[in-house]
């Protein structure tokens, strides 16, 4: 098994649902890709491998070194330069010397180096607020992080018992197509031995073809739920047999949920401490017009005396210490466009939160009713496959004692496969309502395994 470690840095200790998270990239051999694939190796695959996930830690990771390089805004600049002169040509000066005008070179160093030190002392609170906006930027990023985290655990989890509901619905689908070919044998030799009619026959040939193509369709749902897993899983073209059972919900599971739990998602935490981010952000763009006073400091080592690079005892040194400020009076107004751009950024990204909040609701109202449904029709089908079990008995009871005939079994058996679907379509209903439950409000309500 090859595989690409890319762990988080010890710290950053990022965490999600109290649990310390390793980002792995991760790339499966053959002898792997042939194993079943479970539900949890599903999930632990999508940590490895969600370029969505990995994305969002490179987001976090970002936002960690911007707050790093907000903080050089509180320490000392130094700067070193040097010099070293190939060719010249001094400039001169006119001196009178004894009534003679004397011409002087100007001479400036061959060979010189020098250290700067720069120290910001007030700026307006500027890199306060820049400090502070890093700070927010970091923690939305982090929230983002693990909000990505949960959302694709719940993802994966409903593609997962997608493919499996899918798998299932052709196991019936075949035994349904099985069924009718064993009825259209019949009913074909009853019509020869004269007890059934060509209506019989057509019947169900023509029931037979339903059946068939809801098999296509079944073999079709396959491959597009498939699909949809590998994508979620980070994967292209994964193969492996699903194993595992669908859960059945129990209808008690949502309804201690409230809007109020709203409030506890992650991407709307993630966005609202992005907005604060933004509003000092706001704050510290209103700063360019404060001046900036700062200390200063630049140490020389010269050499004018002579030609020599390495000419060590000709090398002098001078030093300046100050007290400096810098006032920006108009820079053709670029600060003032910047300030009001961090205004129109804070306004969308509180609009983000807003519509992010009243989109929740909806979803919240909206899947609350879908699962309420779903549980509902899981037990009426329970109850149809019992009745459907019992009248396919009796059916097949009547037809050998002669008072039902293949018609009466086969309207049975047809109704028995129906119910049989329902139940599987409202089970993986029920399990993509209380997701997203679960998506909407930012709560885990059942553990799936």
């Amino acid at each position: 098994m090859k595989s690409i470690l890319a762990t988080l840095s010890s710290s950053t200790g990022l965490t999600l649902f109290g649990v310390s998270v390793l980002m792995i990239q991760f790339t499966p051999n053959a002898s792997a890709m042939s194993d079943p694939l479970t539900l949890n190796q599903a999930i632990q695959d999508a940590f490895q491998n969600s370029p969505t996930l990995q994305k969002s830690h490179s987001q976090y990771e970002q936002a960690s070194w911007k707050r790093v390089e907000s903080l050089s805004n509180f320490l000392p600049k130094l700067t070193a330069t040097a010099n070293y002169v190939l060719d010249k040509k001094y400039a001169v000066i006119d001196l009178p010397f004894n009534g003679v005008k004397t011409e002087i070179p100007q001479i400036f160093p061959n060979g010189d180096a020098a250290l700067n030190v720069q120290l910001p002392i007030f700026d307006g609170l500027g890199s306060v607020y820049r400090f502070q906006s890093s700070l927010r930027f970091e923690d939305s990023a982090k929230t983002e992080f693990n909000w990505e985290s949960f959302k694709t655990e719940r993802e994966v989890t409903l593609r997962f018992y997608q493919v499996l509901a899918s798998t299932i619905l052709k196991e019936v689908a075949e035994q349904n197509v099985k069924t009718l070919e064993d009825h259209l044998k019949d009913v074909n030799l009853f019509k020869t031995a004269g007890v059934s009619t060509k209506y019989d026959v057509l019947r169900v040939d023509v029931q037979m073809s339903e059946a068939q193509s809801e098999l296509l369709n079944a073999i079709d749902n396959i491959a597009v739920a498939r699909d949809r897993l590998s994508e979620v899983l980070g994967l292209d073209g994964d193969s492996r047999p699903v194993t595992g059972t669908l859960p059945v919900l129990s209808p008690d599971l949502a309804k201690n949920v409230t809007l109020s739990d709203i409030a506890g998602r992650g991407d709307l935490q993630s966005l609202d401490l992005k907005s604060q981010g933004f509003e000092k952000q706001e704050e510290a763009s209103k700063t360019f017009w404060v001046p900036k006073l700062y200390m200063y400091g630049q140490y020389d080592l010269y050499n004018n005396l002579s030609t020599g690079m390495l000419d060590t005892s000709n090398y002098r040194s001078d030093y300046v210490i100050g007290v400096g400020i810098n006032w920006n009076i108009f820079d053709g107004l670029a600060s003032y466009s910047r300030s009001k751009e961090s205004i129109e950024e804070r306004f969308q990204s509180d609009k983000n939160l807003q519509i992010g909040k009243i989109k929740a609701r909806q979803d919240f109202d909206f899947w609350n009713r879908k699962y309420t449904y779903f549980c509902s029709i899981y037990q009426a089908r329970s109850e149809d496959i019992k009745k459907s079990t019992e009248s396919v008995r009796l059916a097949r009871e009547g037809r050998h004692a002669g008072i039902r005939t293949n018609s009466d079994l086969l309207d049975a058996e047809l109704e028995l496969f129906r119910a049989r679907a329902g139940l599987i379509n409202s089970q993986i209903g029920a399990i993509e309502a209380l997701i997203n439950i679960e998506l909407a409000t930012g709560k885990k309500l059942y553990t799936f395994n």
